[in-house]
């Protein structure tokens, strides 16, 4: 029971007054206070204390009502806004977690990753789908950050590498020879998004990944 409200008959009245999945709103609220107001004794009236009381309460009620449903149409207005942005993800070249790369004629793959100090030397293996390594590549003097080593995608002969999926690894070395994680980050050309519970995600090398873990976008 509502603080304030005194019980009412149970002729069948209280069985109108539940809202949707049994809760109690603003409308149900008032239901209940008319029901009372009928069912008072005329000798005895409610007092006028009391009265405002539970209109008091009412207009709290109200407003919480109110509040919920403001958040409720700027929450679906944002997702609106987030849907849109996401689309123009499509047809774009995008790095997001992760550590697959491929390799298409003609092209030479970035590889990035992240540096969470300084490096004097950082060494990128390329795995093929086998996991059998077929390059290594070699950067000094690497910041604190985001970097890349571009990979030609050419064996020692100098003769290209087949089409397709490639793994690679980074080993990250301070000046000192201690070795530090570094956070990968996956290339790839959008071709669809899709929208699952409010979330957007890019479809990348057949991989889904979130809009929002989407660390760099570009046409190249």
């Amino acid at each position: 029971m509502i603080p304030g409200l005194s019980p009412i008959p149970t002729d069948g009245t209280t069985n109108q007054v539940k809202g949707k999945n049994g809760t109690l709103g603003k409308d149900e609220f008032m239901k209940l206070l008319i029901a009372q107001l009928q069912a008072q004794d005329p000798n005895s009236p409610m007092d006028a204390q009391d009265f405002s009381a539970q209109m008091a309460q009412f207009s709290s009620v109200e407003q919480m009502f109110n509040v919920n449903t403001n958040l409720e149409n700027l929450q679906k207005s944002q997702n609106a806004m987030a849907n849109n942005s996401a689309v123009n993800l499509i047809g774009k070249n995008i790095d997001a977690p992760g550590n697959g790369v491929t390799l298409k004629s003609g092209k030479s793959p970035v590889l990035s990753y992240s540096l969470p100090k300084n490096a004097s030397q950082v060494v990128v293996d390329i795995f093929d789908s086998a996991g059998i390594k077929v390059a290594s590549l070699t950067e000094n003097a690497q910041k604190e950050g985001v970097n890349s080593a571009l990979w030609s995608g050419l064996n020692e002969n100098g003769k290209p590498f087949p089409e397709g999926d490639y793994t690679f690894e980074v080993h990250a070395f301070d000046e000192e020879g201690n070795e530090m994680l570094a956070e990968l980050f996956s290339a790839g050309l959008v071709t669809e998004v899709t929208f699952e519970d409010g979330v957007s995600y890019a479809i990348a090398n057949g991989k889904k990944t979130p809009a929002a873990e989407i660390n760099r976008v570009g046409l190249n």
